[in-house]
């Protein structure tokens, strides 16, 4: 299975269980998918990109319930977005300017709405509102992302969560094919699945 690492932004979600800054590994069995449309079919382009383990600094709000942090971010390269046709690989990495800007930023800003205690129970689902910034052919927006948080076992724990973003909010033209009659839809929908383990900071 591939590498689906760009969703290191959700590690905060878990880091509040522990005591000090965590170094967090991603299972190769996580998945990000973006999921688009055009007037004539379908499409879904898959992340392949990988990184290793990475050193997650938070600070805890004083009710416990939310948390900022620093220092959480992370760079995705345009040309990792696999989207199964080397034609529409061509035309995504055109239209996310990749060229000019290569590499997709995400920084992790604060949990602002934190169910800690459910994460410390194994199974059982926990809702998290993370604040993030999202950089894409250099336009920085800022987004929440509603994510379902889940403890599998000691250590290992499991987000999902799925995003609709608007391609013209950051500056990009939606495609088109065929001298315009194939016009690729503007909304483009994130959804993410990943599987992370926790250990102790260094």
């Amino acid at each position: 299975m591939r590498r689906y690492s760009a969703l290191i932004l959700l590690f905060g979600v878990l880091v509040l269980s522990f005591p000090n800054d965590n170094v967090v590994s991603i299972d190769p069995a996580s998945e990000l998918t973006l999921y688009g449309s055009s007037n004539v079919n379908k499409f879904k382009c898959e992340c392949t990109d990988q990184f290793p383990r990475s050193t997650v600094k938070f600070n805890k709000g004083k009710n416990g319930t939310s948390a900022t942090f620093s220092n959480a971010i992370l760079d995705l390269g345009v040309a990792t977005l696999d989207c199964g046709n080397k034609m529409m690989n061509k035309d995504l990495q055109r239209t996310l300017k990749g060229d000019e800007y290569p590499r997709i930023r995400i920084e992790l800003v604060q949990v602002k709405q934190l169910e800690d205690e459910k994460l410390k129970e194994p199974g059982m689902w926990a809702t998290q509102v993370v604040e993030a910034g999202l950089t894409i052919a250099g336009v920085r927006r800022t987004i929440d992302l509603n994510v379902r948080a889940q403890q599998t076992e000691a250590g290992r724990f499991r987000f999902v969560s799925d995003k609709n973003i608007l391609m013209t909010d950051f500056g990009l033209t939606p495609p088109r094919a065929l001298m315009g009659t194939i016009r690729v839809n503007d909304l483009i929908r994130i959804h993410m699945d990943m599987m992370v383990e926790v250990e102790k900071g260094m």
